[in-house]
């Protein structure tokens, strides 16, 4: 195969294992993109994250021309059939292109059998376009479904709901923290060590000597609130995969004390085996932590959400979260975080942090409590907390709480 048909074909199979697979396009790529030239490596990754990200045009449209119903083509054949939509409609690629790499792609994947129904789909698309919208033109053209659309409109008004769909389909740059003082990136306006480059190549060498950590820039304000320092006595209790754990290791200069507890053993694992050695690591349930009352300066609690304000790096959020989702798991953060509080020395802070927008997980979560946004972070101040997003602040999505027992 030449190396652009080969890319189609990774991207088919990346797409599939991520719609139907449940993997999370952004740690996959990396992997199924390793034996890729770099040029190729980012083909594969504007192929399955574009097709993501606009899952419901393409299939709209793909239903428009196809001569049978999408849920009875063969998977693979259906992603490939996805990825040629991107490229048609959304790319500007020649129509010869974009058709010939599908049914190559689908020649080496699937077989012969397919490929001239894959040909004509894509060839009857090439020339009808893309179907004129119906009622749900601002979520059809934001990429989310309605009623996720209706409800971040209700909350922040229409307009900052297209500013933050549209930042979160744009391309993310890569976000660092820099552990020491580095002529490195971006700065980030007002989140003291965190920088941006528009792509990892710049950074590899300062990652894998641990100068620097990817971390969003949203992630690192999170840290920057907790404000550990030296000689404090510090829980972090959802602490896998550990960026924000790092963050407030390096806070402690290596005086205190520092507990990081997940309920999932491996991602704990995982955590443990990158980050430096000091760290006292537990396996334990945020909602019933086996700690001491009252025992810790600063408790971190970065609690499991819908993880809606990531979707500039995990696009296919979008297609999992179910309506009930944000108030199934803000249940679960309510009882987490009123158990974090007990921790808490008379005197301390709790930070509550969550990677999304929706009120269910974030002002209603801390309503009633001593609860305020954390000073000299940028973003919009809401009812009990902080808001940054990418239409605000070009970071990801984040809400951040400052709580006192």
């Amino acid at each position: 195969m030449k190396p652009a048909e080969r890319a189609r074909l990774v991207a088919a199979q990346v797409l599939d294992r991520v719609l139907r697979g449940g993997a999370y396009s952004n740690v996959i790529i990396r992997t199924a993109t390793e034996h890729l030239e770099p040029r190729d490596r980012r083909f594969v990754q504007r192929l399955v994250f574009g097709a993501v990200r606009r899952l419901l045009r393409i299939d709209r449209a793909l239903a428009a021309v196809a001569t049978r119903p999408l849920e009875r083509i063969d998977p693979l054949v259906l992603s490939s059939l996805r990825i040629g939509a991107e490229e048609l409609l959304f790319l500007g690629a020649p129509p010869y292109a974009a058709v010939d790499g599908a049914v190559a792609a689908v020649r080496v994947g699937v077989g012969e059998h397919p490929t001239a129904f894959v040909n004509g789909v894509l060839r009857a698309l090439a020339i009808a376009g893309e179907p004129e919208p119906g009622g749900e033109i601002a979520a059809l053209t934001a990429g989310v479904p309605g009623w996720m659309y209706h409800r971040v409109a209700d909350q922040l008004g229409p307009d900052e709901a297209d500013a933050f769909f549209s930042a979160s389909n744009a391309e993310p740059p890569v976000g660092l923290r820099l552990r020491t003082p580095l002529a490195l990136g971006e700065p980030v306006a007002g989140i003291d060590g965190a920088v941006t480059l528009p792509a990892m190549e710049g950074a590899a060498d300062h990652i894998a000597s641990g100068t620097v950590v990817v971390a969003d820039p949203a992630s690192t304000a999170v840290g920057l609130a907790v404000a550990a320092e030296p000689g404090m006595a510090v829980a972090d209790l959802a602490a896998a995969p550990g960026g924000k754990t790092w963050h407030v290791w390096d806070q402690l200069e290596g005086e205190g004390l520092l507990i990081a507890a997940d309920r999932h053993p491996r991602r704990l694992a995982s955590a443990r085996r990158r980050l430096p050695a000091g760290i006292q690591w537990l396996v334990a349930d945020a909602a019933a932590p086996p700690l001491r009352s009252a025992a810790f300066d600063r408790v971190l609690l970065d609690a499991p959400c819908t993880g809606l304000g990531t979707l500039r790096r995990r696009p296919e959020i979008r297609h999992r979260i179910r309506p009930a989702s944000p108030a199934e798991l803000g249940a679960r953060q309510r009882r987490m975080l009123e158990a974090a509080l007990a921790l808490v020395k008379k005197g301390g802070r709790l930070v509550y942090s969550v990677c999304t927008l929706f009120r269910e997980e974030t002002v209603d979560v801390v309503s009633g409590l001593k609860a305020a946004a954390p000073a000299g972070l940028p973003g919009e101040t809401i009812d009990g907390g902080l808001l940054l997003a990418p239409h605000l602040t070009g970071t990801d999505g984040m809400f951040i709480s400052v709580l006192h027992p």
